[in-house]
């Protein structure tokens, strides 16, 4: 779901860095920092505008275009900044160093009218464009921050909504959607809100590590079009948080969707829904490969280990075929139910915790049967692995897999289609038909 703004503090958020990794195992930069210094840099301060109640985005306006190339542009610490209006900037070879908190609107309906004037409602409050550019904070965990007043708009959610219309995005760094990118030392409060953390599109070369994610949503989402992305080193909690995700793909059928070399590693996920995630929507058309979720702790989650392939955002205007938010729906081509988004080479290993027996899920459903809840699931299972059909998932393996249900019970396994010749190594049982007995166990070695 695309989020509300949120709370964000960063050390250091670097696009279109100087390095190339050639395989997901050794995706790691040569340089932290791709912004050069050289004799002709200068430093822009980001000027604070008398009165608490005055727009401060002007002058990073102003700011970015004195620095807009081989320079350094400062939010200075311990002051407070109004970006009251959008703020978007195109840079070249640049340092944005926020050592300062910038506070955003809380006037729904004006953010609304901003938003709606938007082609498809997308509308970044913060947007940077150009090459080498590097986003820093401080060490001070005072200062620095960027507060987005998320809960405002929950609090304003009908009961049983899903989230009010015209939400903005809160930062966009248009290399997100591009090579080469590095994000490091992020820290995301977002608990009070069901906010997203780092989605990735089309975006290839990736490496997040050490990172802290609270949230409502999903922790990290890969999408359409990401190509080796590493995440390494992060705790993600909730209440609610939905875990490490690969998706949702295929919404649209028309588009054939493609994700390729992907690993999560050294995670720890508390009172989540899911800790590793992969969705994809009925009738969708694409490919995933080559996806590793490896050295996970998780504590108190509902579903350690999970893949569906009949995604649906419940209660959202988000439909089978269209956009979220939008007034049409394309025309269904005809895919049958059973056609798929096709899941190769998936690796779980290594993986420690507790299921959460007693109070599944997040409560947030607005339907009945909840959007998470799966047939057959008592609170036991450890892993649910549900192919739309016998060809869409092959090269499945699970190793090492240690999760237990808090009530002490046998942890357990349910499988569909998951089918034995095309899953030799899979490490469970794979039944000939279509669910794993829960008698024959989760545990893998």
């Amino acid at each position: 779901m695309r989020s509300a703004l949120l709370l964000l503090l960063f050390s250091s958020l670097v696009v279109d860095a100087a390095w190339t990794p050639s395989r997901r195992s050794d995706i790691d930069p040569t340089t932290r920092n791709p912004v050069k210094r050289n004799s002709k840099s200068q430093t822009c301060i980001v000027a604070k505008s008398q009165g608490n109640n005055t727009d401060d985005a002007p002058n990073f306006v102003k700011a970015a275009q004195q620095c807009k190339s081989d320079g350094v542009i400062v939010f200075q610490e311990g002051v407070d900044y109004n970006i009251f209006t959008p703020i978007n900037a195109t840079l070249s070879n640049v340092e944005v160093q926020i050592k300062g908190n910038l506070h955003l609107p809380q006037d729904i309906p004006t953010i609304q009218a901003l938003v709606n004037k938007t082609t498809g409602g997308n509308l970044p409050w913060i947007s940077l464009s150009g090459t080498n550019i590097a986003l820093t904070g401080v060490q001070n965990v005072t200062t620095g921050w960027i507060y987005g007043y998320g809960e405002n708009w929950w609090n304003a959610n009908a009961k049983n909504g899903t989230g009010l219309a015209g939400r903005p995005h809160l930062i966009k760094v248009h290399a997100l959607y591009g090579n080469n990118i590095y994000v490091r030392n992020t820290f995301i409060d977002a608990t009070t809100v069901p906010g997203g953390g780092f989605p990735f599109n089309t975006a290839t070369n990736v490496l997040i590590e050490d990172s802290v994610i609270m949230n409502g949503d999903d922790a990290i989402t890969v999408e359409n079009g990401a190509e080796n992305v590493t995440v390494r080193n992060a705790l993600i909690g909730g209440p609610g948080c939905h875990g490490t995700s690969v998706g949702s793909l295929g919404q649209d059928q028309t588009v054939f969707n493609r994700v390729k070399n992907i690993l999560f590693t050294d995670i720890t996920a508390v009172n989540c829904v899911y800790g590793a995630r992969f969705k994809s929507w009925v009738g969708g058309q694409g490919l995933a490969q080559n996806v590793t979720w490896q050295n996970y702790h998780v504590e108190n989650v509902t579903f350690p280990i999970y893949v569906t392939q009949t995604y649906v955002n419940q209660g959202s205007a988000q439909t089978q075929n269209s956009g979220e938010g939008s007034n049409t729906t394309a025309t269904v081509n005809g895919r049958l139910n059973n056609a798929s988004v096709v899941m190769e080479n998936f690796t779980y290993e290594n993986w420690t915790g507790t299921i959460n027996t007693y109070q599944r899920g997040d409560w947030s459903c607005v339907t009945n049967p909840c959007w998470y809840d799966v047939p057959g699931a008592d609170g036991t299972q450890s892993i649910v692995i549900q192919c739309s059909n016998s060809t869409s998932c092959s090269d499945y393996q699970l190793k090492n897999i240690q999760v237990t249900p808090m009530s002490s019970k046998p942890a357990s396994v349910l499988c569909t289609y998951l089918d034995a010749k095309a899953n030799p190594s899979s490490g469970l049982c794979v039944p000939t038909g279509r669910t794993c007995p829960r008698s024959e166990g989760a545990g893998t070695k």
